[in-house]
């Protein structure tokens, strides 16, 4: 026999190596909807967005702030917000220039990191804005309830800060950190930025999940924070609203 006859694999044996090789290569092409979203964000115009995100929210915490501060809604406590404004626009400057460095050498790796040190203290400056109007809440006589919009604009500004750390957290845990709903025999289509907003709006007004199962650790700390601060609005409305009305 010559070492050149090619061997012969039954047709059983060929047939059930091609389904493992199909199998793999299925196994290795597929991606969940937080990976296509990712993708999307780190690919041309989606690093745009990310950019354009950091300054949007920037923009919205600067007017809060100011208008917390010069309308005295939280009182004494003016100082210290002015004092984290100033800290935020540091941050914002110099993860704005990290982020266009980034862009400009397509340094995706770097990209993440810089978005999670503004949504951390966006999230501070979330906080100290939910603390200080809860202790200035019985502070404020008369007005009418034409005067609790500043309480709408915390509550607004909490839902979209959450909104951009949900994307967030989605788009870096492994696998993603929500499931997604999908209709039967089909794959779920990749999120946007609706659908984060939607679960923030939902965590915001109904304390709880949405129909998104969350999966994440993390994920789950960060939405009990978000319920927290939802109840915490909750107690300074209702007291501004009675002191308006008295």
């Amino acid at each position: 026999m010559s070492f050149l006859t090619p061997v012969l694999y039954p047709r059983s044996m060929e047939s059930d190596g091609q389904n493992i090789v199909e199998e793999t290569t299925a196994h290795h092409h597929h991606h969940g909807p937080a990976e296509h979203l990712r993708e999307r964000l780190l690919a041309g115009k989606g690093r745009l967005v990310i950019l354009a995100a950091v300054v949007f929210i920037w923009v919205m915490d600067t007017v809060l702030s100011r208008h917390l501060v010069s309308s005295g809604a939280v009182g004494q406590r003016g100082e210290l917000l002015d004092m984290l404004e100033w800290i935020g626009t540091a941050i914002m400057v110099g993860t704005t220039i990290f982020l266009l460095v980034a862009l400009t050498r397509r340094y995706n790796h770097l990209l993440i990191p810089a978005v999670a040190i503004y949504l951390g203290y966006a999230v501070i400056q979330v906080i100290v804005n939910v603390i200080s109007m809860l202790a200035t809440a019985g502070n404020h006589q008369g007005g009418g309830l034409s005067s609790l919009w500043d309480v709408a604009l915390v509550y607004a500004m909490s839902v979209i800060v959450f909104t951009f750390v949900y994307i967030y957290l989605d788009i870096t845990t492994p696998g993603g950190a929500f499931i997604w709903p999908a209709r039967d025999g089909q794959e779920p289509p990749p999120p946007n930025f609706l659908d984060y907003l939607f679960i923030s709006m939902n965590v915001n007004s109904t304390y709880g999940p949405t129909s998104e199962a969350i999966m994440s650790r993390p994920g789950k700390m960060i939405m009990g924070l978000q319920v927290l601060l939802a109840v915490m609005m909750l107690t300074v409305l209702i007291s501004r609203a009675v002191a308006a009305t008295s």
